[in-house]
């Protein structure tokens, strides 16, 4: 079997940009999938939503602004199912909620399969953009848990212990050491290389690409 290049996938439960972002991911894992395997990792930007909105950088334009700029960032990705609407109906006080829940799901033994954590991310993320609901509610990630037919004992027993909850705040030490500047953000070759933000797919394919072709024979990945 050829060796598969690991890298990371950093992003924040609430991240429009992640959101948008999921189909290049989706693309390249369709196509290179047998030679990569991605290593989920949690950026938690919005550690207080509240906080954001009355001192932090959303607090001049309001909901009413990140409203019109959620729809628009989605817009321009043709998402029109996301109105933004959800920062006014279901507006969570932390990313640091759904992120703990993510951490739960991929401790957890269905997360030991490679499609489970990521479906569980990816469909939270959803039920906030899209469905409109607070996903740092524990009732409506477990919904979304019991959608996806995993087993709920599981991740309510690691949430409750506080072990999800240990694991994000490994990812933010993690995030700090690495200098991450935010969600979503690749990090390849133990951080030797970063895509951040929002950069078109061409990049991410043929960085992920070219790093793929370094861990065959005589190759190298540095």
């Amino acid at each position: 079997m050829p060796a598969r290049l690991k890298f990371s996938y950093w992003s924040d439960p609430l991240c429009i940009w992640a959101l948008v972002a999921q189909q290049k991911l989706d693309r390249v894992l369709a196509d290179l999938g047998a030679r990569v395997r991605v290593d989920y990792r949690i950026v938690p930007v919005f550690g207080s939503v509240p906080w954001r909105f009355a001192q932090g950088p959303w607090a001049k334009d309001g909901v009413d602004g990140r409203v019109l700029t959620t729809r628009k960032i989605a817009e321009q990705a043709g998402r029109m199912d996301v109105s933004g609407e959800c920062w006014r109906r279901a507006m969570p006080a932390s990313s640091w909620a759904p992120a703990a829940a993510i951490k739960a799901v991929f401790a957890s033994d269905d997360g030991h399969r490679e499609d489970v954590g990521p479906t569980y991310q990816c469909a939270l993320r959803e039920r906030f953009f899209v469905g409109e609901s607070n996903i740092s509610l524990r009732s409506v990630q477990l919904e979304v848990a019991e959608e996806l037919g995993l087993a709920r004992e599981a991740i309510e027993r690691r949430l409750d212990d506080g072990s999800a909850l240990a694991a994000v705040c490994e990812d933010h030490a993690e995030k700090e050491r690495l200098g991450l500047q935010g969600s979503p953000t690749y990090v390849f070759d133990g951080g030797r290389a970063m895509l951040y933000g929002n950069f078109d797919y061409g990049i991410l394919r043929s960085t992920v690409e070219e790093l793929v072709r370094g861990t065959g024979p005589g190759g190298s990945a540095c």
